[in-house]
């Protein structure tokens, strides 16, 4: 969940930058940015949910044996 505060964090100066500066080119490169890195983060979150749910059924596995 702290990826998602830093996430907000990051995509608000971003929104910031772009009022006070403007230039079309800056807002679409931020905005790859941001896209790019929400990709990574849900990416980030997704392998370590699939690990938490293989180590949950290896420790059930072992609890059985």
């Amino acid at each position: 969940m702290i990826y998602f505060k830093v996430f907000t964090i990051l995509l608000a100066t971003a929104f910031m930058v772009i009022v006070f500066y403007g230039d079309i080119v800056t807002v679409t490169s931020l905005l790859a940015g941001l896209c790019g890195g929400f990709v990574a983060v849900v990416a980030a979150q997704n392998n370590a949910s699939t690990r938490l749910i293989a180590v949950e059924k290896r420790l059930d596995n072992l609890e059985l044996e």
